[in-house]
């Protein structure tokens, strides 16, 4: 199993960070570079493409927002943006 991370920057888009190996290696990045707004995923994968419209398709579990849920994921924040 493979953790992940996802967040939303403060412009509403999601980031997707992975995979990490350990439940500890995760919250770790998170942590040090998201502070406390994330959230984690164990998921069976550590092919991005994959994890990713996993980790969609529970955003839109979560949401019921087609339209948001199906945005552009990023995987790494810009330099200006903060989740």
């Amino acid at each position: 199993m493979y953790w992940w991370i996802t967040t939303v920057t403060s412009g509403g888009k999601l980031v997707i960070f992975g995979p990490y190996m350990s439940e500890e290696d995760v919250n770790d990045y998170g942590f040090a570079h998201l502070g406390s707004n994330f959230e984690t995923h164990q998921l069976s994968t550590r092919d991005q493409g994959k994890a990713t419209r996993i980790l969609k398709k529970k955003l839109f579990d979560k949401i019921h927002d087609l339209d948001t849920a199906l945005q552009r994921a990023k995987h790494k924040l810009g330099e200006k943006e903060t989740p």
